[in-house]
C-alpha cells in the first residue's frame, strides 16, 4: 500500500491544495454553492475515477502495463489505423500536462506561507523547487524512491485529520452527496461551466492512474484506492465545512481554504509536507512522461532521443531533451500566471483530451478485444464521453485566460508525432525491395571471388524488410557496386515492435547456405534495441547450438581463439525531391530532414559498438 501510494496516487492526492479555492473562488459563499461543489466533486470522483479508470479501464492491461500506449498496443492489430492518431493526441495532451502539474501544485504548497505572513518571496521558492527536482532526475529514484509512500501516508493522514476536525463541527456538510445538490447547482447557478471546470481539476490525476499500472499492478492500485478516495472526500468536505462555518455570504479574496483547515501553529509543517507531496507528484509525472516519450519511440511517433538508465533498473529512465523541455515549460508557466490560482486556467483542457482519447480506444479494447456487444460498449463508452465532453466545453471558457498557453503546446506535441509518422511511412514506401534469391548468385560470387579484397569476415546489414526473402535494393547495391564488399558471410538484422511490453525473442533464418543469415528480433515496445549486447548473445547461443561455425577464418588468428570480426553497415537517407514531388511530401521530407539533425543517430540509438561501424548515405526518390 505504502508503495502504491508513492507512486500512484501524487497527481489525484495532491489536488485538495486548489480545487475547493477554484469552486468557492469567484462568488459570496452560501450553502448551495458549497453544497453544489462537493456534490459535483463526489459524483466526479465516483463516476469519472472509481467507475471509468478503477473499475473498467484497469483491466485493459497490456500483459500488467497500462497508459494510452499500452492501450493503443493492445488493440492496434483489431482496431482501424486512424486510431494511432488519438494514441498520438493522448500522448501530446499528457505530455502537456507533465508541463503543469508541477508548476501548480508546488506553486499551491508555497502559498501556504502566506498565510503566515504576506512577504514570502513564492515564485523565487518555486524556481529554486523546480531546479533541483528536473536536476535531479538525471541521477534516478532509487534511494529517495522509498520515502514517496511514507510522504504520501503522512500527506493523506493530514488530509483526515484536518478535515474530520471541520467535519465535526459543521456535519451538515454530509449531505451534499445527494446529487440533487449537483444538479441544482448546475442549473441554476449563472456560472455552473466555470464551477464545472474547477471541479474537473478534483481528476485530473486519474490518467495517471492508468498509466501507473505496470508499477504495482491492478489489485494494489484498487485496494488503495479506497484509501485514497475516504482521505480526499474527507479533506474536501471539511473544506466545505470550513467555508460554511467561518466565511458563509463572504468572498474567499485569494485564502486557500486547504491551509485554513490547519492551526497557525502547524502552517509551516503542513507547507512543508504539501511540498513534499507536491514534488512526488511531479516525480510521477516527469517520470511518467520519460516512459511516454519511450515508447512513442519504439511506435514510430517520435523521433530517436537519447535515453540513459540511471539506476541498475532497466523501467526507471531519463530522457534529457525532454527533462530540459518539461523544465522550461513549467519555469514560463510559473513565471507568467504566478499564482496558483491563475494557473487554474491552464490546468484540465488537455487532460480532458487525453481522457476522450482514452475513452474512444477503450470502445474498441472493450468491443473487439472483450467482445462486448454493442448494447454494451456503445452507452457505456458513450456516457464517459458525454461526461468528459462536458468538462472540456467548461474548460473552453479559460482559454481567454491562458488555457491557450495549453492547447498550443499540445498541438506542437501532437504536430511533431503526426509529421514524424508520415514521414517514416513514406520513406518506407520510397524504399525499394527486391527477391533475395534473385540475386543470390551475384552476392554468393563476390564473396567466393579472390581478387575482391576482404572488406570483413561478416557484413551486417539492417533491413526494414518484413519479409525474410526480401531485402533493400540498396543494400544489394552497397554488396556489388562501386567498391564491392567481399565478406564471408552477409547478415540481415530485422526489428519487429511486438504488443508484448518486454517480449525479447528473436527468430534466425539461413536464406542462403553458408551466406546470407537473416536475424529478427521481436522486442516488446517497452525494450529498447541493444544491438551489441542482443546480437552478440544471439549468434553465440546459435554457435553453441551448432547452427552454424563461426570459426575465425584467418588462421594466424584461430589458433589463438579469436572470434570473426562483424562490421555493422548502417545506411542513412538523404533526399533528392524535385519539383513535380507532391507538396505535402516535400512538406514532410523537408521536415524530417531537420528533425534528422536533432535526432539520436540510429547506430547510437541501437547500441552498435562504433568501432564496427561503416555508415552509407541512400538517396531516396
Amino acid at each position: 500500500m505504502l508503495v502504491t501510494l508513492g507512486i500512484v496516487f501524487g497527481d489525484i492526492g495532491t489536488s485538495p491544495l486548489y480545487v475547493m479555492s477554484a469552486i468557492l473562488g469567484r462568488d459570496p459563499i452560501n450553502a448551495d454553492l458549497v453544497y453544489g461543489g462537493l456534490s459535483c466533486i463526489f459524483w466526479t470522483l465516483t463516476l469519472q475515477a472509481t467507475f471509468k479508470y478503477i473499475i473498467l479501464t484497469l483491466r485493459a492491461d497490456n500483459h500488467g502495463e497500462g497508459g494510452i500506449l499500452s492501450l493503443y498496443s493492445l488493440i492496434k492489430r483489431l482496431a482501424p489505423q486512424w486510431t494511432i492518431y488519438l494514441a498520438m493526441l493522448g500522448c501530446a495532451a499528457l505530455l502537456a500536462d507533465g508541463m503543469i502539474t508541477p508548476a501548480i501544485s508546488l506553486t499551491a504548497s508555497v502559498e501556504g506561507l502566506r498565510t503566515l505572513t504576506e512577504s514570502v518571496p513564492v515564485l523565487p521558492i518555486v524556481i529554486v523547487i523546480l531546479v533541483g527536482l528536473f536536476t535531479f532526475q538525471q541521477f534516478g529514484t532509487d534511494k529517495i524512491g522509498k520515502s514517496f509512500g511514507p510522504i504520501m501516508m503522512v500527506w493523506f493522514s493530514m488530509l483526515i485529520i484536518f478535515g474530520l476536525i471541520w467535519l465535526s463541527k459543521y456535519p451538515q456538510v454530509i449531505e451534499a452527496v445527494n446529487p440533487y445538490y449537483a444538479y441544482n447547482i448546475l442549473s441554476t447557478h449563472t456560472g455552473a461551466w466555470a464551477i464545472v471546470g474547477a471541479v474537473f481539476l478534483c481528476v485530473t490525476g486519474a490518467e495517471a492512474l492508468y498509466s501507473d499500472l505496470g508499477h504495482v499492478g491492478r489489485k494494489n492500485i484498487q485496494v488503495t484506492w479506497i484509501f485514497v478516495k475516504i482521505a480526499l472526500l474527507i479533506n474536501y468536505f471539511g473544506q466545505g465545512a470550513w467555508a460554511l462555518s467561518t466565511l458563509n455570504g463572504q468572498l474567499l479574496n485569494g485564502v486557500n481554504p486547504f491551509f485554513e483547515l490547519m492551526p497557525r501553529w502547524f502552517v509551516g509543517t503542513g507547507v512543508v509536507i504539501a511540498s513534499l507531496a507536491s514534488i512526488v507528484a511531479s516525480q510521477a509525472l516527469i517520470s511518467g512522461s520519460f516512459t511516454l516519450i519511450s515508447e512513442a519511440v519504439k511506435l514510430d511517433t517520435w523521433f530517436r532521443v537519447q535515453i540513459l538508465y540511471p539506476s541498475k533498473h532497466r523501467q526507471q529512465i531519463f530522457v534529457p531533451m525532454i527533462n530540459h523541455i518539461l523544465f522550461v515549460g513549467c519555469v514560463i508557466i510559473v513565471l507568467y500566471f504566478q499564482t496558483s490560482q491563475a494557473m487554474e486556467a491552464v490546468y484540465g483542457v488537455a487532460i480532458t483530451i487525453a481522457m476522450m482519447t482514452t475513452s474512444l480506444l477503450l470502445f474498441f479494447y472493450l468491443q473487439r478485444k472483450l467482445h462486448w456487444g454493442w448494447y454494451k460498449a456503445v452507452p457505456l463508452t458513450g456516457l464517459f464521453l458525454t461526461i468528459e465532453l462536458f468538462f472540456f466545453t467548461s474548460n473552453l471558457h479559460k482559454l481567454q485566460a491562458g488555457a491557450g498557453f495549453t492547447i498550443i503546446v499540445m498541438t506542437l506535441f501532437t504536430l511533431l508525432m503526426l509529421v514524424h509518422y508520415l514521414s517514416k511511412h513514406l520513406l518506407l514506401r520510397k524504399k525499394k525491395f527486391v527477391d533475395i534469391h534473385q540475386y543470390e548468385n551475384i552476392i554468393t560470387d563476390v564473396s567466393n571471388d579472390q581478387d575482391i579484397p576482404k572488406f570483413a569476415s561478416n557484413i551486417v546489414y539492417l533491413t526494414s524488410a518484413f519479409s525474410i526473402h526480401r531485402m533493400e535494393k540498396q543494400i544489394l547495391k552497397s554488396i556489388y557496386q562501386k567498391q564491392p564488399k567481399r565478406a564471408d558471410a552477409y547478415w540481415l538484422l530485422h526489428f519487429n515492435q511486438t504488443e508484448v511490453p518486454f517480449q525479447q525473442e528473436y527468430n534466425f533464418h539461413e536464406i542462403v547456405k553458408g551466406k546470407i543469415f537473416r536475424i529478427d528480433f521481436n522486442l516488446g515496445y517497452k525494450v529498447k534495441p541493444n544491438v551489441r549486447e542482443m546480437f552478440t548473445n544471439a549468434v553465440e547461443e546459435l554457435q553453441k547450438k551448432g547452427v552454424f561455425d563461426l570459426s575465425n577464418r584467418y588462421e594466424s588468428l584461430r589458433k589463438y581463439d579469436i572470434s570473426a570480426d562483424f562490421l555493422f553497415i548502417v545506411m542513412r537517407n538523404t533526399f533528392n525531391l524535385d519539383s513535380d514531388s507532391p507538396i505535402s511530401e516535400i512538406f514532410l521530407l523537408n521536415f524530417y530532414s531537420i528533425l534528422q539533425r536533432i535526432e539520436e543517430p540510429p547506430e547510437q540509438y541501437l547500441g552498435i559498438d562504433r568501432n564496427s561501424l561503416l555508415v552509407e548515405y541512400i538517396a531516396l526518390r
